[in-house]
């Protein structure tokens, strides 16, 4: 006969524990902790259009493809721009 038992501990990351309880033998854990994806550049970001990626580039939001793309001039479509760099 064997008995399941479910634990889980919450940190906020989801980690949970199962522990198996079999009359024959020793008990079992196993962890299952969630994973998540590293991200160490910003190439590498489903909303970041790097294809035009230049010496010097920045990134602009481009609001028909919901993106940020990287160029080296700024650009805008739909009227004014500003830039407010703060008071130093």
């Amino acid at each position: 006969m064997s008995n399941n038992i479910t634990a889980t501990y919450s940190t906020g990351t989801n980690t949970t524990a199962t522990i198996n309880n079999t009359s024959t033998g020793p008990r079992n854990v196993s962890v299952t902790a969630p994973s998540v994806a590293k991200l160490t550049k910003l190439t590498a970001l489903s909303d970041v259009n790097s294809t035009t990626l230049d010496d010097g580039a920045m990134l602009q939001y481009d609001d028909t493809t919901k993106k940020f793309i990287t160029r080296t001039e700024i650009k805008t479509e739909s009227g004014n721009l500003i830039l407010n760099g703060g008071t130093f």
